[in-house]
C-alpha cells in the first residue's frame, strides 16, 4: 500500500529568514508574506533605492542627541555633534531657550569621480532646549571636543541656596 502525498500547496518563506514552510490556506500566510515584503523593502543594502532614500530622510532630519545633567553648581548640556568643528555650530539664548544649530557640509569632489552610494551625513540642524529656572545666563559657556559639544549652564546663587534635600519616609 502506497502513501498518498498531501494536495495542500506549500509555499516557502523568504530566503532571508529561516522560517518553516507556510501553508497557503493558513489565514496568517498573507500577513507573513506582507511582513517579508516590507522587511525587504527597507533592507539597508547598497543599491536599495527606497531604503537609501528613507535613511537619508531620517539622517537629514536628525537632531543631535543631548543629555542635560544636574550637577551641584551647574547644569551641563552635552550634545553629540560628530564631524563638526566649533565654527560649524552656533548657540543662542533667548527667553530661557537655548538654541543650538549647525551645519555639516563637505565639498570634496575629484575630477572624474562619482559615487555609487554614500552613507555620509550632510545637512543642518537646530535644537531648542528650555532651560530650568535659576540659571545665571551671563555665565553660560561652551566647549567642543571629539564630537561632543558641552554647554556649562551655571546655577544662580539664589537657586543653589533654595535647593534642599527632601527626606523620604519608608512605609
Amino acid at each position: 500500500m502506497s502513501k498518498k502525498k498531501s494536495s495542500v500547496p506549500v509555499e516557502t518563506a523568504s530566503p532571508r529568514r529561516s522560517l518553516s514552510p507556510v501553508i497557503t490556506n493558513d489565514v496568517l500566510a498573507p500577513f507573513s508574506r506582507l511582513r517579508d515584503e516590507v522587511d525587504r523593502m527597507f533592507d539597508d543594502r547598497p543599491g536599495n533605492a527606497l531604503a537609501s532614500r528613507w535613511m537619508q530622510k531620517f539622517y537629514d532630519n536628525a537632531d543631535p542627541l543631548v543629555e542635560l545633567r544636574d550637577k551641584k553648581n551647574e547644569y551641563e548640556l552635552v550634545a553629540e555633534v560628530p564631524g563638526m568643528d566649533s565654527d560649524d555650530i552656533e548657540i543662542k539664548l533667548s527667553d530661557g531657550m537655548l538654541r543650538i544649530s549647525g551645519e555639516k557640509s563637505e565639498a570634496h569632489e575629484e575630477e572624474g569621480e562619482s559615487f555609487m552610494f554614500s552613507e555620509r551625513h550632510y545637512g543642518s540642524f537646530e535644537r531648542a532646549i528650555k532651560l530650568p529656572n535659576g540659571v545665571d545666563e551671563e555665565k553660560i559657556s561652551a566647549d567642543a571636543k571629539d564630537g561632543l559639544l558641552t554647554v556649562h549652564i551655571p546655577k544662580s546663587a539664589e537657586a543653589i541656596q533654595k535647593e534642599r534635600k527632601i527626606p523620604i519616609r519608608a512605609n
